[in-house]
């Protein structure tokens, strides 16, 4: 298979903050959020000559904060909230970027959405209220989204992550195009709204999560009640495991 031209991290950073924009600004047509992550996928996949990871970290953080801040300032959101999560978004593509230089490129960028959901977590911890979430940037019908009774409200931020990184690996690898990602992405995209057509459960809302995490009158499903957002705990969790992991492998090269 042919291979594709290389795009410029330019080039990708400005398709991924009009594609971003367009899906946070248009949540009742979700189409577009489930491709503005892909290229900022690919741009912190890059390496150099030397073989270490490409950092255009800006272009990324830049991508963020257009997005996140047109979506705050055009919906009367907090702007510093949004530069915040901008900021905090650019850490999780350094954070791998870090973890790939001391890891070696077997690292694999699936990584990111381990650090995204964690993140995710910890502004949950911390100010539930007043946070983004990349699940926020849906605004479908509960009929839609009913599988949130067993995943959490950030379920949803799963399921876009997860689009998206199969369709980077599809569309924007430098080896060319690969239909077998591309039909997986497809699925992963229409399969969670297909089960919610069979499903009986009513759907985690943010205000679900955001009493439970709060201490406020939560959810009266057991269920949710039980488990809580385990989808970003566990992933907490992960990256927990892989930071330490990937200090204690620094260390050691150090000695």
């Amino acid at each position: 298979m042919p291979k594709n031209k290389t795009l410029s991290p330019l080039l990708l950073a400005t398709a991924s903050t009009v594609l971003l924009t367009g899906g946070w600004l248009m949540s009742f047509f979700p189409l577009l959020i489930f491709l503005g992550l892909a290229p900022l996928f690919a741009i912190v996949e890059r390496v150099d000559a030397r073989g270490q990871v490409l950092e255009k970290m800006e272009y990324i953080l830049v991508a963020f904060s257009i997005s996140l801040g047109t979506f705050a300032f055009l919906r009367g959101q907090s702007i510093a909230f949004a530069l915040v999560a901008s900021i905090s978004c650019t850490i999780v593509f350094a954070g791998f970027s870090w973890v790939r230089q001391t890891l070696g490129n077997r690292t694999g960028t699936i990584t990111i959405i381990i650090f995204w959901l964690a993140m995710e977590y910890l502004f949950l911890k911390v100010y539930p209220e007043r946070s983004f979430f990349l699940a926020d940037s849906l605004l479908l019908p509960g009929g839609w989204v009913k599988w949130t009774a067993y995943t959490g409200y950030l379920g949803s931020s799963l399921w876009i992550l997860v689009v998206n990184w199969c369709l980077y690996q599809g569309l924007l690898q430098e080896n060319g195009l690969s239909p077998a990602w591309i039909v997986t992405g497809i699925i992963a995209w229409i399969g969670p709204l297909v089960s919610s057509y069979f499903l009986t459960t009513s759907p985690i809302v943010r205000q679900d999560m955001v009493n439970l995490y709060s201490a406020l009158p939560a959810h009266t499903d057991v269920v949710y009640l039980a488990r809580g957002e385990w989808v970003v705990r566990s992933s907490a969790w992960l990256t927990a495991l892989i930071l330490l992991f990937t200090l204690v492998r620094r260390q050691t090269r150090k000695q």
